[in-house]
């Protein structure tokens, strides 16, 4: 059995290359469907030739198969060969099956900011998959947008900033709660984040696990994480990357205190010239019921479109 190239509407191409790639089940003259054990069995025979498109493409979307559940999602992640990674992040997430992770309990009418997966976390995923059993009725796209597009537009409307973003590098806040609120973006409360009680060892942890990163625990029992100064442009996977977010990660204001290492501001017109190149460059997926979009989390960022429930989108992240 071979994969169909396909396309979608809403897919870009970058220095001619299709962002994302997309496969469909083989062609047939019969009424035949493919459900998610055509889709492994696909997945183990052509893996040699997904690896290698994927680190052209950076993206794959599977379209036309019928994944069913969040089982059936995990065999197809398992066939890829790649070791699991645990979820460790701030997003209220639980686990429904074998190597899969709902994405965020958040209300679904909340902006996930662009960003990549876990990347202020030492030991980041480099794979990440997204299952949709459920397409929301309104809205609720995943954006994704390569960040090596994003460094070069970046580059190309602000250098002095950017080259003054590389020199200093930024400093980024988190505010995490006193207990877990699944009504939040970030809603992991830090003692369950850092896995204990215990003010010393929660700094300790957090010098030992995350990039950079100092806490600060405040009177009505929520933490402030402090991280920088770090570059937020990066070489991985071969590529220079807009790794880190200047944007702030949640609506809370903490979050969005971003400034230049030396504690300066980052000025406005940076900030929105940001946003438009996020906002002109990325793919906004429309989920069909039954799609699975693989990620090279290094080299993609992704993003939550607001939209309407019900909408059930999994995940599953690779070392």
């Amino acid at each position: 059995m071979e994969f169909v190239e396909g396309t979608i509407e809403e897919e870009k191409i970058f220095e001619g290359v299709v962002f994302p790639k997309t496969l469909n089940p083989p062609k047939s003259n019969e009424d035949v469907e493919y459900g998610s054990t055509e889709l492994t069995e696909m997945v183990k025979a052509k893996r040699e030739w997904l690896e290698e498109l994927l680190r052209r493409h950076s993206a794959i979307l599977f379209r036309g198969f019928r994944v069913d559940s969040a089982d059936e999602f995990g065999r197809v992640v398992e066939a890829f060969g790649w070791e699991e990674m645990e979820y460790w992040g701030v997003a209220s997430r639980f686990k429904v099956a074998d190597r899969v992770h709902t994405t965020n309990e958040a209300p679904p009418d909340k902006f996930i900011t662009f960003h990549h997966e876990m990347s202020l976390i030492k030991d980041c995923p480099s794979k990440l998959f997204f299952f949709c059993s459920q397409p929301p009725p309104v809205g609720g796209e995943t954006s994704i947008v390569p960040s090596g597009v994003v460094v070069e537009k970046m580059e190309e409307r602000m250098p002095e900033f950017v080259a003054k973003l590389m020199e200093k590098g930024c400093v980024f806040g988190r505010s995490l709660p006193k207990g877990n609120d699944i009504g939040v973006i970030s809603g992991r409360s830090w003692k369950w984040f850092l896995q204990t009680e215990d003010q010393d060892e929660a700094k300790q942890r957090a010098a030992e696990k995350l990039r950079s990163c100092s806490i600060n625990f405040n009177q009505d029992g929520s933490a402030d994480l402090v991280f920088g100064p770090l570059n937020p442009i990066q070489e991985l996977g071969g590529k220079k990357v807009w790794f880190n977010t200047i944007l702030g990660y949640t609506s809370n204001e903490k979050d969005k205190k971003v400034t230049f290492g030396d504690g300066s501001a980052l000025p406005s017109e940076a900030i929105e010239a940001f946003k438009q190149v996020l906002n002109e460059n990325c793919v906004d997926v429309k989920w069909q019921k039954g799609d699975v979009l693989l990620l090279d989390n290094f080299i993609v960022q992704h993003a939550r479109r607001p939209g309407k429930p019900p909408r059930t989108v999994l995940v599953s992240i690779c070392k």
